[in-house]
């Protein structure tokens, strides 16, 4: 009883923070899925930090409401017939937010660092089509190898190891520009408030743990004009429920993640309000494939032939996501799926036979159970996916140690390999198959949390990067794909659905299948009927590191 009196303490006075000041500013505040880590764009790892990201910068593409990639800071761009070729060319007049003048020497110096070994990028690996990436990233070539130039102040040329018709799709979010002026005063505190600098729609303006990320209108945007928005909250609530609850007291304007138990009720409450879109994303179960029981490939499919998708889907999800068994979800272009687990088709008797002769070859029975430290976030809806996937194994004589964490702890307790089993998603960047089969590159270790490491993938990989034929590429991913889901270093378990609630005040939101979402594009309308926007609760600012 006291802890319930103290929670609800907590919410009367957090209300009462939330309504104590009425702003005139023109503001959005959406949730996101953990709290910040990182304000240098180019060693975000997780959503929350791209979001905030793609506020703050600008590649030389981006995204236009829809999610079809368009200009960026590159007013236009040509490719060789070769397709090995990018020439790039500026707008006019950009600038960062501090009014220093931006050219192509800022990109050059960017794309350079975002090379270096000593940057340590974790996503990096995705741009290793640019000639020379993977040998200075690796520290075999300096970084004016890299295969990009700029000839002159308006120019910005990138040259490929091989064709890659999704590199304008990668740059909207893995080349983002950074201020060397900036960077070579202050070092790592380049990112503090007082020292920040960036040339997206917004820039930092404040950092409270637990509350939110506020960035305001940037004035020396090239667009800015066009951007309608003050500010833009990003308020961290990983529990879906606590956010429902003050989106319904109108404290919130978007909704990212909804408890599925819900879903029905609020459909009937909120009708248009309630999006659910199928994405080009994948829900998985990752194995440790380094050590342990897990490194055992028969441990693997057996773990994975156990689960019942579509019972998860139907009875836990609840959104319409498709049940997975491939690593690559539809969506993607120029990739025909085949590339599938080959026990797709079979019953669930049928695998669940198969998977308890599996573990007995392994050596684990109901004598002998197989334990397995099973790592997920501390989201309801993770943990009851988690619960019903380990009651399915339970039969089969598995014993699983659950281990919950706040999504911070929880990604850095993965990249550390400390985990049997653990919970990853992926969701496209880009339409190219390729984007979802890195993460079984053993040379994207960031991606790749498993620890898989195949010679046979990996030349798979490199013969699809080496072709023109669209049609030759396709099958040696469909090859990759297909080993790897003979050896299972992850299980797919579902397509993902987004599930969103979008306030009536907020215009500009279109759904796509990318679920991406530039803030810049987003409006309100003046109806305090519906949602008054009110003030973030007022707890100590923390400097970015």
């Amino acid at each position: 009883m006291i802890c319930r009196l103290a929670l609800w303490a907590g919410v009367i006075v957090l209300s009462l923070s939330l309504g104590a000041t009425a702003e005139s500013n023109v503001v959005v505040r959406r949730t996101s899925t953990g709290e910040l880590q990182t304000l240098d764009p180019q060693t975000w790892t997780y959503g929350q930090d791209g979001n905030i990201a793609q506020d703050l910068f600008q590649g030389l593409t981006t995204l236009d409401p829809a999610a079809n990639t368009i200009p960026g800071q590159a007013r236009s761009w040509t490719v060789s017939a070769d397709g090995k070729r990018y020439t790039f060319t500026l707008r006019d007049n950009l600038r960062w937010s501090d009014g220093r003048v931006l050219t192509s020497e800022d990109f050059l110096w960017s794309f350079r660092r975002l090379f270096d070994p000593k940057t340590a990028a974790p996503a990096v690996s995705l741009l290793y089509v640019i000639r020379n990436g993977r040998a200075v990233n690796s520290g075999k070539l300096p970084v004016t190898a890299l295969g990009v130039s700029a000839p002159n102040p308006m120019t910005v040329i990138i040259d490929l190891e091989h064709p890659a018709p999704y590199l304008t799709d990668l740059l909207v979010h893995r080349a983002f520009p950074v201020p060397r002026h900036v960077i070579e005063k202050h070092g790592k505190q380049w990112t503090r408030p007082e020292h920040i600098v960036s040339n997206g729609a917004f820039v930092f303006r404040e950092w409270r743990p637990g509350s939110h990320v506020r960035l305001d209108r940037n004035p020396r945007f090239h667009e800015a004009a066009s951007v309608r928005l003050d500010s833009i909250y990003h308020v961290p609530i990983e529990d879906p429920k606590t956010a429902l609850t003050r989106y319904r007291a109108g404290e919130l304007d978007v909704l990212v993640t909804l408890p599925s138990e819900q879903l029905a009720e609020l459909k009937a409450s909120y009708g248009s309000q309630l999006r659910l879109v199928r994405q080009i994303g994948l829900e998985y179960l990752a194995f440790n494939t380094r050590r342990g029981a897990t490194a055992d490939v028969r441990v693997r499919r057996a773990l994975s032939m156990a689960i019942d998708r579509d019972r998860l889907v139907q009875r836990v999800m609840r959104a319409g996501e498709p049940p997975a068994y491939c690593v690559v979800p539809e969506g993607v272009i120029n990739y025909p799926r085949r590339g599938c687990a080959d026990f797709a088709t079979l019953s669930v008797s049928a695998r669940v036979a198969e998977a308890r002769r599996l573990l007995q070859e392994a050596g684990f029975g109901p004598k002998q159970p197989l334990r397995l430290r099973f790592r997920v976030n501390n989201s309801d809806t993770q943990r009851r996916l988690a619960l019903a996937i380990s009651a399915m194994w339970q039969p089969l004589g598995v014993r699983t140690e659950l281990i919950g964490a706040e999504l911070k702890a929880h990604q850095v307790a993965v990249a550390q390999g400390d985990f049997d089993v653990a919970r990853g998603a992926w969701y496209g960047e880009d339409r190219d198959a390729i984007s979802f089969l890195r993460l079984l590159d053993a040379r994207s270790s960031s991606l790749n949390i498993s620890g898989y490491a195949s010679r046979q993938y990996q030349q798979w990989l490199d013969k699809a990067d080496s072709t023109v034929d669209l049609l030759a590429r396709a099958e040696f991913m469909r090859e990759a794909e297909s080993l790897a889901m003979r050896e299972q270093p992850i299980a797919p378990v579902h397509v993902y659905v987004s599930r969103r609630l979008i306030s009536p005040r907020v215009q500009g939101w279109v759904d796509n299948p990318r679920g991406l979402h530039l803030n810049r594009y987003l409006s309100v309308v003046s109806t305090s009927s519906i949602h008054s926007p009110a003030a973030p609760r007022t707890t100590p600012a923390r400097r970015p590191e």
